[in-house]
């Protein structure tokens, strides 16, 4: 009896193997965290050619996971954006699919909130109560669950989300909610807006100003984890070197913003430059790029932002994480019973607290 169990459980094994192989047919063979990459220094390149940003294919926005072992990014899915994962298993990179919760909707402009247990999304999925897919973008979020995988995505509600679009979400530490949207009191076009998170609840959405919008579109906003800076595309600038390029605000001492800064050809194009990301360790710089005639990721050492910090910007507005330390934070931002967790880094240069 053992014997036949053995060889079932041999034979359970063994297809497992053969079903990962088969899933992984023609995907290369790829190992170790962050894809075993390190991020170029001085000017952007490509990320993952041919693997992840593929000729004649369109991918954008880009985030892994804490460990480096789990990465996610945009593209297209049935005619709709959606947003796909790829995971170290068995040392081996498996090939990319689409999250559980895809469907017919248009799930896009994604970033992951500090720590990694959140993605907050674009989507034309029902708003509260709705059904049917709605005219406009909501703001959405997807938490992990005990299991590993993400929840169902739900709306993120009143007073951010309303009957216009509000688009490319990031979160801070604070729980503080940076997205764009188009509003009266806008300077023009689409501006950035922050809504803070205050006894439990966000509070109705605040335009940054001129430091940082402008009579264009200004629009994807990343704001790093302890809002020291803000890396968000605006269109048209007298500045401008492409169509859209990727500029730079900097808190300052007295809670105002750094009057906006081009990024510079490091990062920019004659092309657009849009949906910025930021690696949770602070490392790398992600966004996206029209320069190959579609969209692609491209990334760059996030050591580029040290280099674009004016005199006048504060560089200790939070407290750092102290060393070895592992901070266990409750949020009731989202969830009441999702932790979040700010893990120090071993002693190295960081963009951030």
């Amino acid at each position: 009896m053992k014997r036949v169990m053995f060889i079932g459980v041999l034979i359970f094994m063994l297809s497992l193997s053969l079903i990962a192989v088969s899933e992984n047919k023609d995907f290369p063979v790829i190992k170790g965290p962050y894809f075993g990459k390190i991020a170029p220094v001085g000017r952007a390149e490509v990320f993952m050619n041919g693997v992840i940003s593929i000729l004649n294919e369109d991918k954008m926005c880009a985030a892994f996971s804490p460990d480096g072992r789990e990465f996610y990014f945009n593209a297209r899915y049935k005619g709709n954006w959606a947003i796909f994962m790829t995971k170290e298993v068995d040392r081996q990179w498996t090939r990319p699919k689409p999250m559980p919760f895809t469907s017919d909707y248009t799930d896009r402009d994604f970033t992951m909130a500090p720590g990694g247990k959140t993605i907050l999304f674009g989507s034309n999925r029902p708003k509260s109560g709705g059904a049917g897919k709605s005219e406009s973008l909501n703001i959405f979020v997807t938490e992990r669950i005990p299991s590993g995988g993400w929840s169902d995505p739900r709306n993120i509600g009143d007073p951010v989300n309303t009957t216009r679009n509000e688009n490319y979400p990031s979160m801070a530490r604070t729980g503080n909610l940076y997205f764009f949207t188009q509003k009266e009191d806008g300077l023009g076009g689409c501006d950035i807006y922050v809504s803070k998170y205050v006894d439990g609840r966000y509070q109705p959405p605040r335009n940054l100003g001129a430091a940082i919008n402008s009579e264009q579109h200004d629009w994807d906003a990343i704001i790093a984890p302890d809002e020291s800076f803000i890396i968000f595309s605006s269109k048209v600038r007298p500045d401008s070197i492409g169509a859209q390029d990727l500029y730079i605000s900097f808190k300052k001492v007295d809670g105002g913003w750094t009057a906006a800064k081009n990024m510079g050809p490091a990062v920019n194009s004659f092309h657009d430059e849009i949906c910025p990301s930021l690696s949770l360790d602070g490392k790398c710089l992600f966004f996206t790029s029209r320069r190959r005639g579609k969209a692609d990721i491209f990334w760059i050492d996030a050591k580029i932002v040290e280099d674009l910090r004016p005199a006048d910007a504060s560089q200790d507005i939070h407290r750092a994480v102290s060393e070895g330390d592992m901070e266990r934070v409750e949020s009731k931002c989202l969830n009441p019973k999702a932790l979040f967790f700010m893990g120090k880094q071993p002693l190295e240069r960081r963009i951030f607290s």
